[in-house]
């Protein structure tokens, strides 16, 4: 998650900028590291100290908070709060989204390379060697729904059964940083 600090209509303070910073990095716990967070710190004609937080995501989710006090610390706890809330409100819509019969479940393994083969040539007749393993929920999903569900879980592939067309599908991060849809 990147953060970025403004002042507007007043001084800019390093330790207001490191107190900004820290307060809005503790909402990636709630979020994956493609967000991107703006926040401007201004004073207003009537010397009230103003916070405005805008996160913005790969997958176009936008959320902004923004509060008024006579304590700039005070006015970054509030937007944060109220920022915080809102994502929380946002990932209850995601649960919301998943079907309601009971979902598909299969197991995930990912194997050691080197597991495969004895020499560069070789192929091994023993069973590969799992490294890890995990129960996966095929959810039912719009594409659209699993990016967005994506963005809040932090794993690497998220599976589910297209709404769209009935299809399982699967989505991941690329490289570059936008997402990749395999359907099968």
């Amino acid at each position: 998650m990147q953060v970025n600090v403004t002042f507007r209509q007043t001084d800019s303070s390093d330790p207001l900028k490191a107190y900004a910073e820290k307060k809005v990095k503790k909402l990636k716990k709630y979020l994956n590291s493609s967000f991107e967070a703006k926040v401007v710190l201004s004073v207003d004609k009537k010397n009230r100290q103003k916070a405005t937080i805008n996160i913005f995501s790969n997958s176009g989710i936008n959320i902004q908070g923004e509060e008024l006090s006579i304590d700039m610390y005070s006015s970054i706890d509030l937007a944060v709060a109220k920022v915080e809330r809102q994502i929380k409100k946002h990932r209850q819509k995601l649960r919301a989204y998943s079907h309601k019969s009971s979902p598909n479940v299969a197991k995930m393994n990912i194997y050691a390379s080197e597991s495969f083969y004895d020499t560069e040539d070789e192929y091994k007749e023993e069973e590969p060697v799992v490294i890890k393993s995990s129960n996966v929920t095929f959810e039912y999903l719009t594409v659209k729904e699993a990016v967005m569900k994506f963005d809040f879980k932090q794993q690497e592939v998220l599976p589910f059964t297209n709404k769209e067309n009935n299809r399982t599908s699967i989505v991941y991060l690329k490289k570059d940083g936008n997402y990749g849809l395999m359907e099968f």
